[in-house]
């Protein structure tokens, strides 16, 4: 009883400090804990069970194992709670059970008092050798490894010397001091802060495991210097107390850090609230999107952001960047300019494994393809990151169509790359898509009042205009008729040329104002592209302009007014050989390809391009010299391809050049009975 009376102190302090692990339990979800009470519970009974300890202190062998392979084992819970793959829950458990084994079997054999050298040593070998083998083979080395695993191996072959000359009680207690010392280690190694609760607890291991060393010492040098038992148990408060101040302050590092993560996102959804506003009131995209890239570098995790728009679905410019400073940001603008084509934009934003809602990330390997900028960033092998990897967030219209990406890399804390980070820059993004497709609609709009406008102002005008034209046409010709050869007949017949002319200009006008039926059928753009440059092969080779013609092998077919296209054709081809004028080098260059349904047929050359890119398509706005052109070339052919439900855009090239392209739905078919019908 008067054990019991001596015990009962430490035994409630224990089982206190196992209720403050269990109910811990509740605010901090962690596989540590779980360990670390496993451990305590360990301890406990290592306690309790001294209990029935007899007066003359000759444990019987199961009191002697429960009591002291309690302590082994919650040593080795300790350890395992404190390893860098302790969250996983096999590897965990394999360790355990590897370590514990022959623990538990030291234990027994000292407990029956077993003179088996064989024993013995084979335990020491798999405990002392296996744990830095096991290291060596699991992880990369770091500088601690190379202070405790040839202190632990030294250790360890003391072990087996003494264990071969039948001294097994030094084994046991190495056990017991590499046990408690080693969590020490580990400890500052999870927990690398100078807090209260790390010092005292990777303190408190330390002293722990050198407790059983110097009890060996005392007694064999001071055998009469009397020391209070419980003194020795001095270490273990420390450990469990400096645990208990941890967790607490982690705790309280986990609630600041979230105070200043929602300090983080009401800035964030302030700042994103302010420029969605701004994009609803229709200000200047390029302007906003500058604000929008640096609003996003500056609330997220990620260092560089780009914004890539396509408002004519073929071309890509870099409307906003941040993060991207010198020679990064003249690369990331050139490689949208000129390198990525908007059918890249696509694919990459096909192929990229789903992250968030709408966003994809890419992979090295992936971007391979589309080449990348490079970062000086480095990057430790992760599940969240790897160097070269690419985040994309489409920018899609309510209609589907793709008008850009944003496109996130570099992020400075790897662990935010997820769908919750990247949720509120896709509400973002799609109130971005929507107000580009919106301005591109708008411009749209804007023409086509202003075409329809100017076409029933030009049918009227067209009609006065023919009936007296036709008239004076006529008695040109019968007054050419009765006129002879000389000066006289010469005026006529050139005021007869001018005046066919303007019956031609007229007739211009009508075929731009007039709405006809289309007769539309399966055609193939190479076959007619072939028969407009046939017609003007002489005058090409004349003026040594070079043609370069790529189309995409297997380019669909089109359903398509062919007299009507050919006069695109023929306009387009025009304009380009009379911007080219006959210079040296000149070229025109010719490509058609298809992309998600449609055909994009550009026409290139190397001239001085349009004056005004934003007025090409106007009717009478041209920049030939008087009398050369009439201005409605390029305005009818922004008719035809409208009435083909296709687009068309014009753009200068740099240094010098300018492309016209068109961008057509493709032909499909579908059977009725016997009939094929053609839709779009």
């Amino acid at each position: 009883m008067a054990i019991f009376f001596d015990k009962l102190p430490t035994i409630l302090v224990v089982a206190v400090m196992v209720g403050i692990f269990v109910a811990l339990r509740r605010h901090v979800k962690s596989a540590r804990l779980h360990l670390w009470i496993a451990a305590w519970v360990l301890i406990f009974s290592h306690f309790f069970v001294q209990v029935f300890e007899p007066a003359d202190g000759n444990l019987t062998p199961l009191t002697f194992i429960i009591d002291l392979g309690s302590l082994q084992l919650s040593a080795l819970f300790f350890i395992a709670s404190l390893t860098s793959f302790f969250e996983d829950k096999k590897l965990t458990f394999n360790l355990l059970v590897l370590a514990g084994i022959p623990l538990m079997a030291y234990t027994t054999g000292l407990a029956y008092e077993l003179d088996w050298r064989w024993l013995y040593i084979s335990c020491t070998v798999i405990l002392f050798y296996g744990s830095p083998l096991f290291v060596v083979l699991r992880r990369k080395l770091l500088i601690e490894f190379y202070f405790w695993a040839p202190a632990l191996v030294a250790t360890g072959t003391v072990a087996i010397v003494r264990a071969w000359r039948h001294h097994f009680d030094f084994g046991f207690l190495a056990m017991l001091t590499a046990g408690f010392a080693l969590p020490g280690l580990l400890f500052w190694r999870r927990y690398p802060r100078w807090s209260p609760g790390v010092v005292t607890s990777a303190g408190g291991f330390l002293l722990w495991g050198a407790v059983f060393p110097l009890s060996i010492m005392l007694d064999a040098w001071a055998p009469h210097l009397k020391v209070n038992p419980e003194l020795w148990n001095t270490p273990k408060f420390f450990v469990a107390f400096g645990m208990i101040l941890t967790l607490l302050e982690d705790k309280s590092e986990f609630l600041r850090s979230a105070g200043l993560r929602e300090q983080k996102l009401n800035n964030q959804l302030q700042k994103f609230s302010d420029i969605t506003s701004r994009l609803l009131s229709g200000v200047d995209i390029n302007l906003v999107c500058k604000e929008i890239a640096a609003a996003v570098r500056e609330t997220s995790t990620f260092d560089r952001v780009v914004i890539i728009l396509s408002p004519d679905g073929s071309n890509l410019y870099a409307a906003g960047h941040s993060g991207y400073e010198g020679e990064a940001a003249k690369l990331i603008e050139y490689k949208c300019n000129e390198v990525w084509k908007f059918g890249d934009l696509v694919e990459a934003c096909t192929i990229g494994d789903k992250l968030g809602e709408r966003s994809v990330i890419l992979r090295p390997e992936q971007m391979e393809k589309y080449g990348q900028v490079p970062s000086p960033t480095h990057y430790e092998s992760s599940q969240y990151w790897k160097k070269g990897n690419l985040i994309l967030v489409p920018l899609r219209s309510i209609r589907g169509a793709h008008v850009g990406c944003i496109s996130l890399s570099d992020p400075r804390d790897v662990t935010r790359v997820n769908a919750e980070e990247l949720a509120r820059i896709e509400l973002l993004a799609g109130d971005l898509a929507v107000t580009v497709d919106n301005t591109a609609l708008h411009k749209q709009l804007v023409r086509s009042e202003k075409l329809a406008a100017m076409g029933q102002l030009v049918a009227g005008v067209a009609h006065e205009l023919n009936n007296p034209l036709t008239s004076i046409v006529g008695y040109s010709e019968l007054i050419s008729d009765d006129l002879p050869q000389g000066p006289a007949r010469q005026k006529l017949d050139k005021m007869l040329r001018e005046a066919q002319r303007m019956k031609r200009i007229i007739e211009n006008l009508l075929r731009f104002a007039r709405q006809n039926n289309l007769a539309k059928k399966s055609a193939n753009l190479e076959a007619l592209l072939q028969d407009v440059l046939a017609l003007r092969e002489y005058h090409l080779h004349n003026n040594n302009i070079e043609v370069h013609i790529q189309i995409e092998p297997q380019l669909p077919r089109v359903a398509l007014d062919e007299d009507q296209f050919k006069q695109i054709l023929l306009n387009l081809l025009n304009n380009s050989m009379d911007a080219l004028d006959g210079n040296p080098g000149s070229w025109i260059r010719i490509e058609a390809s298809s992309s998600s349904g449609r055909v994009i047929l550009r026409f290139d050359d190397n001239g001085p391009g349009f004056g005004d890119v934003n007025r090409v398509f106007d009717p009478f706005y041209t920049t030939k010299p008087v009398g050369k052109g009439t201005g409605l070339g390029l305005s009818i052919c922004y008719g035809i391809v409208k009435e083909h439900g296709g687009e068309i855009h014009a753009e200068n090239l740099e240094p010098s050049g300018a492309r016209v392209a068109l961008n057509l739905p493709v032909e499909t078919s579908v059977f009725v009975g016997d009939t094929a019908l053609t839709q779009r």
